[in-house]
C-alpha cells in the first residue's frame, strides 16, 4: 500500500542566485520537504545504490551572494539566457496538449468504484483568487509540505525586500496557479494542472430512479472508464488526494503529491497514480518523472509501485534538460513507464431500482473464471429456493 502522504518533487539542475518576493520568481529553485534553498550545480550528486547510481539532490550550506552586474551581463550568462528561452519555447509547444483536457469534469477509474478524479485549473486573472481557491479546496496538499516551515516574510517588512530563498509556501502557490515567467531568469511554473481524487457519492435513499440510472454517452471517451458510468458520477466531499502535474516532450512531471492524513493507507494514492497514467495515455505520454524523499521506506514504496531510480545519464537519454523540471532538496529522482490499459470487462449490478456498473479483469491473477451460473444470477435463485437447514433434534451433551 502506498504511503500517499509522501511529498515528491522533480529535479532541475540549474543553480544560481535569486531574489524572491510574493510575486517574483527569480533564478534558482527551492528545496523540497519545505526547506527551499540554493542547490549544488547540476542538481546534486550521483550516489551508488545497489548495482547502479541514482541522482540525489543536496542543498548547499552557504547561501549564494546576489549576482553582480558584471556576471549578469557576461557572455556566458547571455548565452545561458538564450538557451533557456529557446528551450522554453519547445516546452510551451509540448504543453499545449494539456489545454485540450477538460477541467472540472469527472472521470471514472475502472476497478475503483468508490472514487472519481478530475483535472483542476486554478489559473485566474487575479492570482490571489486562484491561490485562495486552491488552498480552500486542497488544504492537505499545502499542509503536507508547509507544516513546520517558516512562512515568507510579510510584504512591506525589511526581510521582504532583501534577497532570500523562496519558501515552500510560495512554490506551492506558483505551482498550483501555473505562474508564467516574464523573464528567462525566472523560474518556470507554466503548464501545471492539479489532478484531484474525490470520494464518489452514490444515491441510495430516496430510491434512485431515472435519469440517475440512465446511461449517458461519454463526453470525453479518451479518458476514464470505457463505458458510460452507472449511476451518474457525483462527488461527496472535497478532494482526498491530489497531485500537481505538468507535461513535457514525452514525459509528465509530478512535483507535489499528498493525501489527507485520515485517508492514508487506504489505496487513494495508488488510485490517483492510476488516474495520472490514464491522463498520460490520453496524451500519448510514455513516462512519469517524480522525486521521492531520500528515505528508505518512501523509496521502497515507490519502487513497489513500479518506479525506478534515475541517474543523470538516464535524464540525458530521456531528453530532459536541466531547466525543464522543478527541483527540491533531499530528493531522489525516479521514473516509471506508463503501463498499457488493462483488459477491463464490465458487469451491471442491479437491486430493485439501484444499478451500478462495475469493472473487473477476466481471469485476473490466478483466480478461476466466474461461472455462467453466477453471472446470470441463477446461482442466487437456487440459494433462495433451497429449504432451510433442519434443526438438531437433541441438544449435544456437555462434556465434563
Amino acid at each position: 500500500m502506498v504511503d500517499e502522504g509522501i511529498p515528491v518533487a522533480a529535479v532541475n539542475e540549474h543553480a544560481t542566485t535569486y531574489t524572491s518576493t510574493a510575486d517574483t520568481k527569480v533564478a534558482t529553485p527551492p528545496g523540497g520537504m519545505g526547506t527551499p534553498g540554493p542547490m549544488k550545480a547540476h542538481g546534486g550528486e550521483e550516489r551508488q545504490y545497489g548495482q547502479g547510481k541514482i541522482h540525489v539532490c543536496r542543498p548547499e550550506k552557504a547561501v549564494h551572494p546576489p549576482m553582480d552586474p558584471e556576471a549578469f551581463y557576461s557572455p556566458d550568462h547571455k548565452k545561458e539566457r538564450k538557451e533557456r528561452e529557446e528551450r522554453r519555447l519547445v516546452l510551451r509547444e509540448s504543453r499545449k496538449r494539456i489545454e485540450q483536457v477538460a477541467v472540472n469534469h469527472l472521470w471514472e477509474i475502472p476497478g475503483r468504484p468508490h472514487v472519481v478524479y478530475s483535472v483542476k485549473d486554478y489559473r485566474r486573472d487575479d492570482v490571489h483568487e486562484g491561490r485562495r481557491a486552491a488552498r480552500d479546496e486542497l488544504p492537505f496538499l499545502f499542509k503536507a509540505f508547509e507544516q513546520g516551515q517558516a512562512p515568507p516574510p510579510r510584504p512591506g517588512t525589511k526581510k521582504a525586500d532583501q534577497p532570500r530563498a523562496a519558501t515552500i509556501h510560495e512554490y506551492l502557490d506558483w505551482t498550483v496557479t501555473a505562474s508564467i515567467p516574464q523573464d528567462p531568469d525566472e523560474l518556470d511554473f507554466e503548464g501545471f494542472r492539479v489532478l484531484a481524487l474525490y470520494p464518489r457519492n452514490k444515491l441510495l435513499w430516496p430510491p434512485p430512479s431515472e435519469p440517475y440510472n440512465t446511461e449517458v454517452p461519454l463526453q470525453y471517451p479518451e479518458m476514464g472508464a470505457p463505458k458510460p458510468p452507472v449511476p451518474h458520477l457525483q462527488v461527496a466531499t472535497k478532494p482526498v488526494c491530489a497531485a500537481t502535474v505538468r507535461i513535457g516532450p514525452g514525459w509528465l512531471e509530478v512535483p507535489f503529491y499528498a493525501t489527507q492524513e485520515h485517508r492514508r493507507n487506504k489505496g487513494h494514492g495508488r488510485a490517483l497514480l492510476e488516474a495520472i497514467e490514464d491522463l498520460c495515455r490520453s496524451l500519448n505520454i510514455k513516462r512519469i518523472l517524480l522525486c521521492s524523499t531520500d528515505d528508505p521506506k518512501v523509496k521502497g514504496t515507490w519502487s513497489h509501485l513500479g518506479f525506478k531510480f534515475t541517474s543523470k545519464a538516464d535524464l540525458d537519454a530521456m531528453g530532459v534538460s536541466r531547466h525543464d523540471l522543478l527541483h527540491m532538496d533531499n530528493t531522489v529522482q525516479m521514473h516509471k513507464e506508463v503501463s498499457d490499459v488493462r483488459p477491463w470487462a464490465s458487469v451491471m449490478m442491479k437491486h430493485t431500482t439501484f444499478k451500478h456498473r462495475l469493472y473487473y479483469i477476466p481471469n485476473g491473477g490466478n483466480a478461476p473464471p466466474i461461472s455462467h451460473e453466477i453471472m446470470s444470477g441463477q446461482y442466487y435463485k437456487n440459494l433462495r429456493n433451497m429449504p432451510p437447514p433442519k434443526k438438531p433434534s437433541k441438544r449435544p451433551k456437555k462434556r465434563g
